[in-house]
């Protein structure tokens, strides 16, 4: 197969991640036959509001003119749109999710809004089925009966409210209801918004774009009301085939799903346990698309992440707008700015922040630190100085044989440097290289095939700005092909070794950071993407604490610090971030497990604490309810230590409103020493358990031998 490399060009292009996707989109959609409908391709973007011509009232009926106008090239989600016509609470800066057609010529909106971010494109085809229901424009948190009602206004002060994003979300589960007092049970859930992948409607809602339904608390307590005689799974199946009729994993359909046990750590609790102040907590709950959890890139589920956290937002200021709002989000991937540049963790934390600021309403976003602490994904290379003498630094890079998802590598300079300052040159398995080339932000250059199909690019990505003091800075970046196709004729990258070299333009050796993004498969999904990882000879030395010979010995390029979660990188005061905690036994004291991942002192140095996420190393994970009442399973990793912290707060959480009145304090003061045990971390074990254990607040199922 002949491969050569193309010369720097200018792409327009907002990052590689979009570029490519779209690009992989593309080619599989033209070896498909045609639809003889076509599609309506559209892009989510975040925008923000300019005000600088018009006034804020007037920037605000322009945009609802433009994404009711029936020409316009723009659309908006109902919820979105009920914000901007002034339905929902309004504490949030003006800044929202709209859909642009793609191709859309952006020079006649150019002075309305700027462009803060774009997501993947979505197929808005009105001729598709669209089961998704109208979101629910009721007070969702007011459709209550008469008991539900009466203990709503008799809630005790700062009852704190759970809220979780996550993938399959088992909302009947009897860990999330409450006793009714003439016997039967009802819900805890306030709402639930069960996300989908976009669609319009023809006729008059052919403005809006659907993301699923949401289901209130009265729709839920419909089918509790059918116990003990309910199918639970009858009942998730019937919502899966409606909202997934073609394809898209169905998470609720299997025994266990994952946010079904997050949720049931942070805030499940036995129904007819009435001491248990968890009972009382009312939940809210965000299902991200399948499509979205799939990719484990995160490419494609950020804009449904930002926009799940507006809504419970919105949703909390209903229920109680003085409650602690504490909200769970166990997601992420593993390369980005690692700086709180990304757009989804500066997003989500700059709107926690705006809310209690403008509102009272304490905000509180927890995030699980990660565990890739062995996967190989992170590497450190110095670039030589100079024209002469020491040669580039080079590492090896392993896609993997029959990976069917497209791979990813980031390359960033060390604080300070401008990425211009570098050059990267890339070699293939077969020893075709691109050699160095001096380039600019927004160019490119590509690997093609014989037939001239692009099978990798390398990208020097543009900066964006967030806002008046925040931008996410230029980084180079390497995208490959899948290795084996979905369709007969994809181009594909070759799988093996390819050789990444880095040196300095400048006369100053320059320290590069290398993170290999995510791409793997999750459990019970199709198995798609294979992890592809750094490699090096000094990377098989004996490793004592695990006994084999994973080690890295010294001066090994490849590294463990840096290779927590992406997102978990905002060190504002409503964000935490949460290591997971083995308990010892043999010296009943805890440990970091081998799996935490690690701070890096380039970056975020640790996770704000730990909780216990392992029982022991033989009976690994702790106990929380599967999908389907009474089931359950063993979860491990830092997802389960989030759940855990997230009830630590909400055990704690009139210490939370008290430190927000109080207007001062540390993450730490947040945890109530009343409550919980807040136990020292192990010596040179703080960048992966941070300041503290945190033990005491319960939500694991005891272990019966």
């Amino acid at each position: 197969m002949t491969l050569i490399w193309t010369a720097p060009d200018a792409l327009d292009f907002w990052d590689g991640y979009l570029d490519w996707t779209g690009l992989m989109q593309d080619r599989r959609q033209a070896l498909l036959p045609p639809d003889p409908d076509g599609h309506a391709w559209a892009e989510p973007i975040f925008v923000r509001l300019r005000t600088d011509g018009l006034s804020l009232a007037d920037a605000r009926t322009a945009l609802r003119a433009l994404v009711n106008d029936p020409v316009s090239d723009y659309l908006m989600d109902p919820e979105e749109y009920r914000r901007l016509d002034g339905q929902a609470p309004v504490a949030l800066p003006d800044e929202y999710a709209l859909y642009r057609r793609l191709g859309a010529d952006p020079a006649p909106v150019q002075d309305l809004f700027e462009i803060i971010d774009i997501g993947v494109a979505v197929d808005l085809d009105p001729d598709l089925p669209c089961n998704a229901e109208e979101m629910a424009t009721e007070n969702t948190a007011g459709a209550a009966d008469a008991e539900e009602a009466e203990e709503d206004a008799a809630r005790p002060e700062a009852t704190p409210i759970i809220a979780i994003l996550d993938d399959g979300l088992g909302f009947l589960n009897a860990r999330f209801r409450r006793k009714r007092r003439n016997g039967g049970y009802r819900t805890r859930f306030q709402a639930v918004w069960l996300q989908s992948l976009e669609q319009t409607r023809p006729g008059a809602d052919s403005r809006r774009a659907y993301v699923g339904t949401v289901l209130t608390r009265r729709q839920i307590n419909r089918w509790l009301s059918a116990l003990p005689a309910l199918d639970e799974s009858q009942v998730y199946g019937a919502l899966n085939a409606q909202l997934f009729p073609r394809e898209g994993h169905r998470t609720t359909d299997f025994s266990q799903s994952h946010g079904t046990l997050v949720l049931d750590l942070a805030a499940g609790a036995d129904p007819d346990d009435a001491d248990d102040p968890v009972t009382g907590w009312p939940l809210l709950g965000v299902q991200l698309p399948p499509q979205a959890i799939a990719d484990t890139s995160g490419t494609h589920f950020e804009s449904y992440m930002v926009q799940g956290v507006r809504w419970i937002l919105a949703q909390a200021a209903r229920i109680d707008p003085e409650a602690p709002v504490i909200i769970n989000i166990s997601l992420g991937m593993l390369a980005g700015p690692k700086d709180g540049t990304r757009f989804t963790d500066y997003q989500i934390a700059r709107e926690a922040c705006a809310w209690q600021a403008r509102t009272g309403q304490p905000v509180r976003v927890v995030w699980s630190f990660g565990n890739n602490r062995l996967s190989r994904q992170v590497a450190t290379l110095t670039a030589p100085g100079g024209k002469g003498g020491t040669g580039p630094a080079e590492i090896v890079w392993r896609a993997q044989p029959d990976d069917l998802s497209p791979s990813y590598v980031e390359i960033r300079p060390e604080t300070g440097v401008c990425p211009t300052d570098l050059e990267v040159s890339v070699t293939t398995p077969d020893g075709t290289a691109s050699g160095f080339a001096a380039m600019q932000p927004g160019q490119v250059r590509s690997l093609v095939n014989g037939a001239g199909e692009a099978v990798a690019r390398l990208y020097l990505n543009p900066a964006h700005r967030l806002d008046g003091k925040t931008e996410q800075q230029p980084f180079w970046q390497v995208a490959l092909a899948p290795t084996n196709a979905l369709l007969a004729g994809d181009a594909l990258a070759p799988a093996g070794g390819w050789r990444m070299a880095v040196r300095s333009r400048t006369s100053q050796d320059v320290t590069v950071h290398l993170q290999i993004q995510r791409g793997d498969s999750l459990p019970s999904y199709r198995p798609q993407g294979r992890q592809s990882y750094f490699d090096s000879p000094d990377a098989y030395a004996w490793d004592p604490e695990l006994q084999n010979y994973w080690g890295l010995a010294p001066g090994c390029p490849i590294t463990r610090d840096g290779t927590f979660n992406a997102l978990a990188s905002v060190t504002r005061r409503q964000i935490f971030s949460v290591g997971a905690a083995e308990w010892d036994p043999a010296t009943a004291t805890y440990r970091a497990p081998d799996y935490t991942s690690v701070g890096a002192d380039w970056s975020v140095p640790q996770p704000t604490a730990a909780t216990r996420a392992d029982d022991s190393r033989i009976h690994w994970g702790v106990l929380a309810s599967g999908t389907i009442s009474g089931s359950v399973f063993a979860l491990d990793g830092t997802s389960a230590a989030a759940g855990r912290l997230t009830r630590a707060l909400g055990l704690s959480a009139a210490r939370i409103v008290a430190n927000t009145a109080a207007g001062n304090g540390t993450q730490m003061d947040d945890l109530d020493p009343g409550r919980l045990d807040l136990l020292p971390v192990p010596p040179g074990e703080a960048a992966q358990l941070g300041s503290a254990i945190v033990t005491g607040m319960g939500g694991a199922r005891p272990r019966t031998l």
